[in-house]
């Protein structure tokens, strides 16, 4: 069998062809230009799609998409401002319906979480916090090997946990989440308000600063370790995992900070809690087209 994988980000769409041990025969990505509206997000889907089955069938499409996602349904639950108008897209039925292909959708988070289970770095485990720090902060848990997504397919929406109660205001409309201290969007904001300018605009040129030696970005990346690793602290006593795995944007940046993340959540852990093992993503921000691609195989086995 061949699936379709797709994985729909803030920033970018990326699609793959995938056989059933996760071999990748085909991808392709382009911009999500969400600013655009929904209508436009659809195409682009549809125009990926059309892509990958240009020269191949496909059996299945899973689709990892931003958003809290009704499984059963197919649906967007809720999604933020990040995708406008994507709450309540009917996503299986408008997949379906084009292509006559068998769809199941998730979030995005989840589907990276499911590759990373399937064949990347939480292969071996059994109870894994999956975190995806990039744009937003995300996780995906597993318990024996179980997802968990919860009674408002919220489970894991770690970026939203208050970390400071009446701190900076969040898209969500809560003040103080995670995601407004441990994301790359975070690290240029924060840099941009201790400056008083707009200085940079991108997690990029935030690290180009921080290699530079610049004395505010290290003030805002020692933070950031910080923040990042008492949530983690919390994050221990609330799913005791074997293992956090961390993925997304932010991994590809890991020298300038793994390290001071680890001695903190080691400062920080309650001391009746074993020091967590913390890996990186294996696939790193393939991870969700793999997952999506391993949900279509899953739910064609039980047809």
């Amino acid at each position: 069998m061949l699936a379709i994988g797709i994985d729909i980000g803030g920033t970018k769409i990326v699609g793959g062809i995938v056989d059933e041990q996760g071999n990748m025969i085909r991808s392709v990505e382009r911009a999500t230009e969400a600013e655009k509206g929904k209508a436009y997000l659809l195409e682009n889907l549809e125009r990926l799609t059309e892509e990958l089955l240009a020269e191949t069938s496909a059996d299945g499409i899973g689709i990892g998409s931003a958003g809290r996602i009704d499984v059963y349904e197919g649906t967007v639950y809720y999604a933020t401002p990040n995708l406008p108008d994507w709450t309540g897209v009917r996503l299986k039925q408008h997949m379906e319906d084009r292509f006559g292909i068998p769809t199941v959708v998730d979030n995005d988070v989840n589907a990276a979480g499911i590759g990373e289970m399937w064949l990347g770095a939480g292969k071996q485990y059994s109870s894994v916090v999956c975190l995806t720090l990039g744009t937003g902060v995300a996780a995906a848990v597993f318990v024996n090997r179980e997802i968990v997504r919860g009674h408002h397919w919220s489970a894991g929406e770690i970026g939203h946990m208050i970390l400071y109660p009446k701190g900076k205001r969040c898209n969500c409309g809560q003040w103080g989440c995670m995601e407004q201290y441990c994301s790359g969007t975070a690290l240029f904001k924060t840099y941009n308000e201790l400056c008083g300018k707009h200085a940079v605009s991108s997690g990029k040129q935030f690290f180009a600063l921080l290699q530079s030696g610049d004395g505010i970005a290290r003030q805002v990346l020692d933070a950031f370790t910080d923040d990042l690793a008492i949530a983690m602290a919390s994050l221990c006593n609330i799913y005791d995992p074997e293992v956090f795995i961390i993925g997304g944007g932010l991994i590809e940046t890991q020298s300038y900070w793994w390290d001071a993340m680890l001695e903190k959540i080691g400062r920080y852990a309650n001391e009746a809690v074993r020091r967590p093992v913390v890996l990186p993503a294996r696939f790193k921000n393939q991870a969700g087209l793999l997952g999506a691609a391993k949900l279509a195989f899953d739910e064609l086995t039980k047809k």
